[in-house]
């Protein structure tokens, strides 16, 4: 049963659907409730006690958070790398190898199947069908925030009444069934998506800050890991505020983390479409993860090694081509022979 301790207790109806063509508006009273009999308990939320009206604002927040995590993650490891490295030769870290390693490494965190990648290529377009991706998936998340909303008088909203107090009774009925153990498998379920690209965007993001990088590189590595891992994080914080808004069972949390996550693998399944279009022009637009000069050698050495095998597929027809001549001369010097047994008899 629903009790408030230390003060008086007044329902009203401010919910929706309402019996009256506009909602009540009672901000101090205890609960509101609809023409349904479903009500919620109107009690600061911990955002309010912060200072933020609602979760839209605090997104924005939030965003400004991690990027300035981020630009603070960076700073503290190249101040790090530079103290921990001063007496090293500069000459020593920039090696064709070791370049290479790094393009490599960057595009095995941030992923070599996913749109995400082309931000650490030099060709505007991906940029912008990387860029388009996020935002894609940002706004997809974002709807979910608009409908974690606690509003009761927005009949948009996803928001589900956690108490029925019907009018023929004195208590009211907590309608929330969820409990611990639907909390910790939906941690478990966030960790095993979310956790790699959030450990992975923080490495990218402190690996931008290298000596060796030049600038160009830098700002790609700390974008693209800037954004793996706070787009993971986000969709962490939406997932959350979601589940506490309407979920009332066990199962509706892990079946509303399942849809959202879904989300997430966007860039993948773009990725995967550019790909059937033309593999060749993808790639052209990803980093090089080769020197060029090798790379232009291995394609002589393709190209020679089919031409080779052209070579002596020819041969081997010519071959053919003479051994038949050859049968067809003896099955013509046959059917003279037999022609001339015949008229002879």
């Amino acid at each position: 049963d629903w009790k408030n301790k230390d003060t008086s207790s007044y329902v009203t109806d401010c919910g929706n659907p309402s019996d009256f063509d506009v909602s009540l508006g009672c901000d101090e009273c205890t609960m509101c409730c609809n023409a349904q009999g479903d009500c919620h308990t109107q009690t600061d939320t911990l955002l309010k006690t912060k200072g933020f009206n609602n979760y839209s604002v605090f997104t924005l927040f939030l965003f400004g958070l991690m990027l300035a995590f981020s630009c603070a993650l960076a700073f503290a490891f190249f101040a790090y790398g530079k103290y921990k490295n001063q007496d090293v030769p500069s000459e020593s870290v920039h090696s064709p190898e070791s370049m290479d390693a790094d393009r490599k490494y960057a595009l095995d965190s941030i992923g070599d199947d996913s749109t995400y990648g082309l931000i650490l290529g030099k060709s505007w377009l991906g940029w912008t069908i990387a860029l388009v991706t996020i935002a894609a998936q940002i706004w997809m998340l974002f709807l979910f925030v608009k409908a974690a909303e606690i509003d009761l008088s927005d009949d948009k909203s996803d928001f589900r009444y956690n108490w029925k107090c019907t009018r023929d009774q004195v208590d009211c009925e907590n309608k929330i069934d969820r409990t611990l153990v639907g909390w910790v498998l939906y941690g478990i379920l966030m960790a095993a998506h979310l956790l790699k690209d959030i450990i992975n965007g923080w490495k990218l993001t402190v690996f931008s800050i290298r000596k060796r990088h030049s600038p160009h590189y830098q700002i790609r590595f700390f974008v693209g890991g800037t954004l793996l891992w706070s787009i993971s994080l986000f969709t962490l914080f939406v997932s959350t505020i979601y589940n506490h808004a309407i979920a009332t069972t066990n199962s509706e949390i892990i079946i509303n983390s399942v849809v959202i996550l879904f989300i997430t693998d966007l860039d993948e399944l773009f990725f995967g479409i550019l790909m059937v279009v033309n593999s060749r022009w993808v790639r052209r637009m990803s980093i090089q993860t080769t020197d060029p000069q090798e790379e232009l050698a291995n394609e002589i050495s393709t190209l020679k090694a089919e031409l080779g095998t052209s070579k002596e597929a020819i041969v081997r027809l010519t071959n053919e081509g003479v051994d038949l001549r050859e049968r067809l001369s003896n099955i013509e010097a046959i059917l003279e022979n037999g022609g001339i047994c015949f008229a002879s008899f």
